[in-house]
């Protein structure tokens, strides 16, 4: 069975058919003429693989971020940012990767941070004189922190898949997400000195920066609202989500005063539309992966990754290695919910962290959304730009070894991962 389900997965997906597609009807077509299944069996797992109380959390996240980004926060978060770094050679770049990083504790998507705050941003840079390769460039590779800095939609479907503490992994992103903001920050200054970008006027003064954080407080109180809520064992990190939904409502409703119907409208057809494509996705990934773990699957990747070996760190680096991979050619959301399932129990074996390489596969995961053919973000960017991909990739090249450089240093050091997971109260559950 195998082999069937293999070969029709990618003839399918070579022929163009979507992802969810694909994964469905070569599962089903292994169900119901190679295992004597029947249509029911294939409904049942499907909502298996959705069922799930963590999962609820990617509606309520993605729906406070559209109600934030449409409230106000895009020019006040950006003034903000800018009275912090705007003053360091490079200033928009780092201004751009700032917001990327503050923005990432409201929507917990990248594409999202892509298309909203920072690909708003990229017209400016423009006119300051930054070349459209070095802007893409900066704009899709900052936007990859929005999975890694919680909330975090990638570490909810892991947490669901898996049965993680949701929290655990939101805290666990916490100082990664901030090494690869900087990471990216001193890729940006000597790129900027490189292209000979005029520096910008002015000194880093506190003035500015008290008047642009009292008038970005509100967006700047959300992140700090979800991480203090689920470290102080409050709320589970599915009822934090409901808190950053009310929040982002009175925040651009009452507070700005600049959320309109129309917003929320917006906000919640997009939210449907995100999230159904999501759960869509997971649901067909479960099917698929339920028939490849029946047909044995399962063992034959735990024999051929501990036939190499049985060393934590060289087993965690065959996993990253596969991640780093396929998220080239697939889907980031049906990459976890295929491989999460397998791999885990082969990680847990070896005594691998289950925490830190679920975060580790967050952050690999972000370069895969950087990287052709599939990089959702690299393709939004450039479509903003109206700039083929293909010119972008080399002055993309050093930000994604900056990215590569902190997995290292997160794989040689995993206390920068699991540090902040010791302040978290267990009295609800993750």
């Amino acid at each position: 069975m195998i082999p069937w389900l293999l070969i029709s997965f990618f003839v399918l997906l070579f022929f163009g058919v979507p992802i969810a597609m694909s994964l469905g009807l070569a599962a089903m077509g292994g169900i119901l003429f190679l295992d004597g299944g029947n249509i029911v069996t294939i409904a049942q797992r499907m909502f298996e693989g959705m069922n799930s109380f963590a999962l609820l959390a990617i509606p309520l996240y993605t729906f406070a971020g559209f109600t934030m980004s449409k409230g106000g926060i895009s020019d006040r978060l950006m003034n903000f940012c800018y009275s912090i770094v705007g003053h360091i050679y490079g200033g928009l770049a780092h201004v751009n990767v700032l917001s990327s990083m503050i923005f990432a504790g409201i929507s917990g998507s990248a594409v999202a941070d892509t298309a909203g705050v920072s690909g708003m941003f990229m017209p400016t840079m423009l006119k300051q004189g930054y070349s459209k390769k070095f802007t893409v460039a900066v704009t899709a590779i900052s936007s990859t922190i929005g999975i890694i800095i919680p909330p975090s939609i990638p570490m909810v479907v892991i947490a669901g898949i898996c049965g993680l503490s949701t929290g655990k992994l939101f805290l666990g992103g916490i100082i990664p997400g901030i090494m690869c903001g900087i990471a990216q920050m001193i890729v940006s200054y000597f790129m900027a000195k490189k292209e000979g970008v005029a520096r910008e006027p002015g000194h880093f003064s506190m003035g500015p920066v008290l008047k642009g954080l009292w008038e970005s407080w509100p967006a700047l109180l959300m992140p700090i609202i979800i991480v203090g809520t689920i470290m102080s064992g409050i709320v589970s990190p599915t009822e934090a989500g409901v808190i950053a939904v009310v929040y982002g409502l009175f925040a651009g409703g009452v507070i700005y005063r600049e959320l309109k119907w129309e917003d929320i409208k917006f906000a919640f057809c997009e939210t449907v539309r995100v999230s159904g494509r999501i759960f869509i996705v997971i649901g067909a990934a479960k099917l698929y992966t339920v028939m490849l773990t029946t047909a044995g699957f399962d063992k034959w990747m735990a024999n051929t990754m501990l036939s190499f070996s049985t060393n934590p760190t060289v087993i965690l680096i065959m996993i990253l290695l596969l991640f780093f991979i396929v998220t080239m050619f697939m889907e980031s959301i049906a990459t976890l919910t295929l491989f999460m399932p397998i791999l885990y129990p082969i990680a847990t074996s070896v005594g691998i962290d289950p925490i830190v390489m679920s975060v580790l596969i967050t952050v690999v995961i972000g370069i895969g959304l950087v990287t052709p053919p599939v990089g959702m973000c690299i393709y939004v960017a450039c479509d903003l730009m109206d700039i083929k991909v293909g010119e972008v990739l080399p002055t993309l090249m050093p930000f994604i070894c900056a990215t590569l450089v902190c997995i290292a240093l997160m794989i040689a050091f995993p206390q920068l991962i699991t540090l902040p997971t010791l302040l978290m109260k267990t009295g609800v559950a993750g």
